[in-house]
């Protein structure tokens, strides 16, 4: 619950940022839960320091209607270890980071493996994307990169449970940047004046304005609520499907929302809701597409 209260915080600000402010602590929270005693000594202790190392939890491939589950991504026994082969988009901050949790392929199921960066045969080049710029969202390219067998984390149980805390995260990155446009366009439509009068006189803008409310205020419930499940150790894969599916949906149509009602000033850079709208498309998007 905490994360996604952090999250949602964060965003207010700004989505991008939010996400490399956030990033180490993915790391270092999938490290800390699964993580054998061993990869905590060795790893662990550098995210305790005032200089965090950059770190970042790769997911997602460059494919269309990514599904976290069936990944390209491969790792297979070779040696004293294994072998990765496969491209990893959306890291954050790639090209800063010292360590990589990958996600991978392995006898049919998807695992997650520490790599650090230094290891031979990794190659990133810049993601460019719509939204979350400030990101430093990097395309990781794996060859051929051998890595031991201690570099295994965790179980395929504990890969799902990663995927639905990561999902709750971005839920919480769009609760906060969702508030952030409905604070900025409830105080515009006040102050914007058409026809002598503000335009949150017109019925139609201010059902607008209340409906953002509305759907934020339903994405909040079924986060919060999904996030206290996993908190208590309950099963809550049914809640986090709900609370991605809602935010999805409601956070693009927020963005959407929130543009439209700044009408020709919510398309130019002079007011933040066309950055709002582009980072929030992010959200069906990652940790897998949500039409999957």
């Amino acid at each position: 619950v905490t994360g996604v209260l952090v999250a949602e915080a964060l965003a207010y600000g700004d989505m991008g940022q939010a996400v490399a402010c956030l990033a180490p602590a993915a790391v270092a929270t999938a490290i800390s839960l699964w993580g054998t005693d061993e990869q905590q000594q060795t790893y662990l202790p550098a995210f305790t320091g005032d200089d965090v190392p950059a770190a970042a939890l790769t997911l997602a491939e460059p494919r269309p209607l990514f599904d976290p589950f069936e990944l390209e991504t491969t790792a297979r026994l070779s040696g004293d270890g294994y072998e990765l082969n496969g491209i990893k988009s959306a890291v954050v901050r790639g090209t800063e980071a010292e360590l990589f949790v990958v996600a991978a392929q392995l006898d049919g199921e998807s695992r997650l493996f520490i790599v650090e960066s230094s290891t031979e045969g990794i190659s990133l080049a810049a993601d460019p994307s719509m939204g979350l710029r400030a990101a430093g969202l990097t395309r990781l390219k794996l060859e051929k990169v051998h890595v031991p067998s201690t570099a295994l984390l965790g179980t395929a149980d504990d890969f799902r449970e990663c995927v639905r805390l990561s999902r709750l995260a971005w839920a919480g990155l769009a609760l906060g940047t969702g508030k952030a446009v409905l604070d900025y366009t409830k105080e515009y439509v006040k102050t914007r004046e058409a026809f002598g009068e503000p335009i949150s006189h017109r019925q139609a803008v201010a059902f607008m304005v209340a409906n953002i409310a509305i759907e934020l205020e339903g994405m909040r419930l079924v986060t919060l609520k999904a996030a206290s499940r996993m908190e208590q150790g309950v099963d809550a894969a049914r809640e986090v499907a709900l609370s991605r599916k809602l935010v999805s949906e409601y956070g693009m149509k927020i963005g959407t929302d929130g543009v439209q009602l700044l009408g020709g000033h919510g398309f130019v850079k002079e007011h933040p809701v066309e950055r709002w709208y582009r980072d929030l498309r992010a959200i069906g998007l990652m940790e897998g597409a949500v039409l999957v």
